[in-house]
């Protein structure tokens, strides 16, 4: 895969490396990548791709959703390239091999863990939201992307958190988002805390904070967005998962390994 790392951003590779790796190793082949970030964070030291082979665009696989379940590979000393977005049932049976893949190297780890504990002081019950705003409304080009790239208002978020609330044991809310000077104002009654509250400077990878956050918390609100949907794949502590359903008009449960990673490509049939 010599486009990993600049086909999307990093919840696209994430879905991307997994796809490679578990294909890789379902049928005995050897990967090559190019550089990526994963090989800082997860200390991931595959071959870097050192020859041209044929570029094979997941477009034109067809039935590519079986690619891991076909009983022979159809991909061989080829260059792959695409999303691999599949219905996550399709990922389900690798799910162990998927969270292996993702546990940050022992440097990273410490600093993770350091915020991690400073969250956890403030309270027991840490609900996470992802709120994705800035790139998805320069996306947003016709009424097909609006529905790709849907942005969902904060008050289903709002609305979720006065019902879960006063129920849960000392709660304490942690926002993830592209635009925190614009969204955080109203949460202000949920005091909310961000990254800044609790990492040092991270410069390799600014939004890793985020992401290791949302992969860790009790309770997850997640957007349209493979950042959130793919922490919620690596959070084995969660036990609400909730995501905006634009049919419905707020937020509803979801199985991160047995839903599509975003309904709307799904229906689309990308």
């Amino acid at each position: 895969m010599s486009t990993l790392g600049r086909y999307g951003r990093f919840g696209n590779q994430i879905i991307q490396y997994a796809f490679l790796q578990i294909y890789a190793k379902r049928f005995g082949l050897n990967v090559q990548t190019s550089s990526w970030i994963g090989r800082d964070l997860f200390g991931h030291r595959d071959e870097l791709v050192n020859r041209k082979y044929p570029r094979i665009q997941e477009t034109q696989i067809k039935n590519k959703q079986k690619l891991l379940t076909d009983p022979h590979p159809r991909l061989i000393n080829v260059d792959i390239q695409g999303y691999f977005q599949f219905h996550t049932r399709y990922y389900a049976p690798y799910r162990a091999d998927f969270h292996s893949l993702f546990e940050p190297v022992p440097d990273v780890a410490v600093l993770m863990e350091k915020g991690l504990r400073r969250l956890r002081a403030v309270g027991k019950t840490v609900i996470g939201l992802h709120l994705r705003r800035g790139d998805f409304r320069t996306r947003q080009v016709d009424e097909a992307d609006k529905k790709i790239y849907f942005i969902p208002p904060n008050e289903w978020y709002i609305q979720w958190l006065k019902s879960i609330w006063p129920y849960s044991v000392k709660p304490v809310l942690y926002i993830a988002s592209d635009e925190l000077e614009s969204v955080l104002p109203e949460f202000s009654e949920f005091s909310p805390i961000t990254y800044r509250d609790l990492f040092d400077p991270y410069p390799m990878a600014d939004y890793y904070p985020d992401h290791y956050v949302l992969s860790r918390c009790d309770m997850l609100g997640i957007c349209s967005s493979t950042f959130s949907y793919t922490a919620s794949m690596l959070n084995k502590r969660a036990s609400i998962f909730l995501r905006p359903d634009q049919e419905r008009g707020k937020l509803v449960p979801y199985d991160p390994w047995n839903s599509p990673i975003n309904p709307w490509l799904h229906l689309m049939g990308l």
